[in-house]
């Protein structure tokens, strides 16, 4: 039987991934990640380091989420990615910590890489043929929502972060 701590435990975990499906959703449809979604991740943290079954190093974590968001804000004024895709990437990554954040970032390029390859090739499709998720905005600057590649990754994360919880036996 699974104990309650474990099971409060995943239903943190589950929160999380609904959070990161929220903001993949958001920016599919409106190219924007809502503040109170990431904010929202970034609070439901320390409880996952309160019910997580072995010691979490927060304070690791939290350096690996100062070096993001401080090299995404570059990237931000450098106007490589967008405010909302950083915040959504540095909250993940607080999550990630320095265990897995070669790992979400992997994810997140690869998946990134995909849809842009996605976008690229309905580009060349009839307007009648293309789907919103790989629609290119007609201004000049090109737009993919990144939020889902982030998220992507993130749910990565927290299938690892599971994976010993979901071996246990009944």
């Amino acid at each position: 039987m699974v104990s309650a701590s474990t099971f409060i435990h995943m239903a943190v975990l589950l929160t999380a991934a609904i959070l990161l499906i929220a903001a993949a959703i958001s920016d599919v449809r409106s190219y924007r990640i809502p503040n109170y979604l990431c904010a929202a991740l970034m609070l439901l943290f320390p409880f996952y380091v309160m019910t997580a079954p072995n010691p979490v190093d927060w304070r690791r974590n939290a350096v690996v989420f100062g070096i993001v968001f401080a090299v995404g804000f570059a990237a931000y004024l450098g106007n490589v990615m967008g405010a909302g895709d950083i915040k959504l990437l540095s909250a993940t990554s607080l999550w990630a910590g320095p265990h897995f954040i070669a790992f979400l970032l992997i994810i997140t390029a690869f998946t990134g890489g995909i849809q842009s390859l996605a976008a690229l090739v309905s580009s060349k499709l009839p307007s009648s043929k293309k789907h919103r998720f790989f629609h290119l905005k007609t201004s000049n600057k090109k737009q993919i929502p990144y939020g889902v590649a982030i998220a992507s990754g993130g749910l990565a994360v927290l299938g690892l972060i599971a994976h010993p919880l979901l071996l246990l036996d009944p």
